[in-house]
């Protein structure tokens, strides 16, 4: 999920889906090309707040991501993440705002059956010496998970898996 400043008059969350099937415990996955688009291409604006979280499921995947998306776009409202934003409160309580909302996701589907595996929030600034940490990798981990996440800028989709949906709040 993101929220960038862009989405003053018109609040939005920027969110992205990607199963992986048949993933064996303690194997590894290699994305190719660009990986998988956590937001974008856009111009963020000042700033651009990020939450990842990945669940482990036995079920069906096309079904968890029509669920994930009517969990968010239902704890959004119930949130008043829209009056939130216009309010314009910065990226730090943006990222608490995404927190909140992974940790119901993550909380509603353990109730069927699935397991929090890994989470992760930031933001990244435009106005920094270098802006959004543009080409810069970031490396996280725990028991379950390690991940990389790269910043990377794109003027058009990289073509690598779904597109990135905007859910009007």
């Amino acid at each position: 999920m993101a929220i960038d400043t862009n989405g003053e008059a018109n609040p939005e969350i920027d969110f992205n889906f990607m199963p992986f099937p048949k993933v064996a415990p303690a194997s590894t996955v290699t994305m190719l090309g660009d990986g998988h688009l956590l937001y974008g291409p856009k111009n963020p604006g000042e700033f651009i707040a990020l939450s990842i979280l990945m669940m482990e499921s036995d079920a069906d995947m096309q079904e968890r991501g029509k669920l994930i998306k009517e969990i968010i776009e239902s704890r959004a409202a119930d949130l008043g993440i829209s009056a939130i934003i216009a309010a314009n409160p910065g990226s730090a309580a943006i990222v608490g705002i995404l927190k909140e909302l992974a940790s119901f996701v993550a909380s509603a589907l353990s109730k069927n059956g699935d397991d929090e595996l890994f989470r992760a929030e930031g933001s990244f600034l435009r106005d920094q010496p270098n802006p959004y940490h543009i080409n810069r990798s970031y490396e996280h981990q725990n028991d379950f998970v390690k991940v990389t996440i790269q910043i990377i800028p794109l003027e058009t989709p990289n073509g690598e898996g779904a597109l990135v949906q905007a859910l009007p709040l």
